[in-house]
């Protein structure tokens, strides 16, 4: 399978329990299905945080999905855990793309962020 953002073949890769594939290229992720639930309930806190994430411009291109032709467009989906992320989904198998970086961005929060969210979460119940 080709990587929807540079048209390279993309390799195999593990990310924690999950399957995934990776284009060498533009260190890009395939996930498919469920898959990047699976990832989002991870959360690294870090003291500070480093984040790359590809341009709006770049994120905001249409893509095609790798795995379903003739050319179907994916969905343009904000990360539910940092909107910053734009992510590419799509209808007809329920594959994701996630840009390089985009993972690490999902997955890593600030401690400041972590604390927001926990005082958000003991205020709820």
């Amino acid at each position: 399978m080709h990587c929807p953002r540079c048209d390279k073949p993309m390799a195999p890769t593990r990310l924690d329990e999950v399957d995934a594939l990776q284009c060498p290229h533009c260190e890009g992720h395939w996930l498919e299905g469920e898959d990047l639930k699976l990832l989002e309930s991870t959360v690294n806190v870090r003291l500070f945080e480093w984040r790359t994430l590809p341009s709006e411009e770049v994120q905001a291109r249409e893509l095609a999905c790798p795995r379903c032709p003739p050319r179907q467009v994916m969905k343009k989906v904000r990360s539910e855990r940092d909107r910053h992320v734009l992510l590419d989904a799509c209808e007809r198998c329920h594959g994701v793309w996630l840009d390089g970086g985009e993972l690490r961005a999902i997955q890593e929060m600030g401690v400041v962020a972590a604390l927001v969210d926990a005082v958000r979460f003991i205020m709820n119940d």
